[in-house]
């Protein structure tokens, strides 16, 4: 067994202890206080939603034309490398980041509102949510450096943080993925679907309809 495997059996044994209320989102990991919008994936600490109030709007009838193409072809490549649908990480990227096109915190530099994730897609960056950069550091333009603020290898690091989901619920299943990236895979077993959380379930519905509108 790899010691991609054994991380995932180990670490999501942890993530099967979040709780289960949702109005108290700073608890989500075996009862450590950790910010608010954490989420474990694949049995590692990853990045989650911005608050409601900070999600874009997703403007119907955009389709791939609202990505830049910078970013197309990085969503692309990833996908292709992991054997993930490039959908999943644009829909990602568009949450967290509208494709790095957002100058919130944490987004280019620092960490996001909740002092945990950084970067256009958002990866948990602190020992308070697992690292899990460090887990999935990869630098995937070949510069010498793995920075969670360089589009390719932010989007490299999700295309393998998704891999792992996906080796869980399956690549039939968008919206598990994406309420795994935003709540936790132990959170998505534990309620046998997409949890009941309010971030979270607004997260997969944008997740979802902007997967749908990627197809124009």
């Amino acid at each position: 067994m790899g010691r991609r495997h054994l991380l995932l059996i180990a670490l999501l044994a942890v993530a099967l202890l979040a709780p289960a209320a949702a109005s108290a989102r700073s608890t989500l990991s075996g009862g450590v206080r950790v910010p608010p919008g954490f989420g474990v994936t694949g049995g590692v600490a990853v990045t989650t939603a911005p608050s409601p109030g900070r999600t874009p709007t997703i403007a119907p009838g955009i389709g791939a034309r609202d990505v830049p193409p910078a970013y197309l072809r990085l969503y692309r490549r990833a996908a292709k490398l992991y054997g993930v649908d490039w959908r999943v990480l644009a829909a990602i990227g568009k949450i967290e980041s509208d494709h790095g096109r957002s100058y919130a915190a944490g987004v280019h530099s620092g960490r996001n509102f909740a002092d945990c994730c950084s970067g256009p897609m958002q990866i948990c960056t602190v020992g308070s949510c697992g690292n899990v950069w460090r887990v999935y550091r990869v630098d995937a333009d070949g510069d010498g450096r793995r920075s969670v603020y360089d589009p390719p290898d932010a989007i490299y690091a999700a295309g393998a943080i998704v891999r792992d989901i996906q080796s869980l619920f399956g690549r039939n299943h968008p919206g598990l993925i994406l309420a795994s990236y935003n709540a936790g895979a132990g959170a998505v077993q534990k309620h046998r679907g997409v949890p009941n959380y309010p971030e979270t379930k607004a997260y997969v519905a944008q997740g979802l309809r902007y997967m749908k509108l990627l197809r124009h």
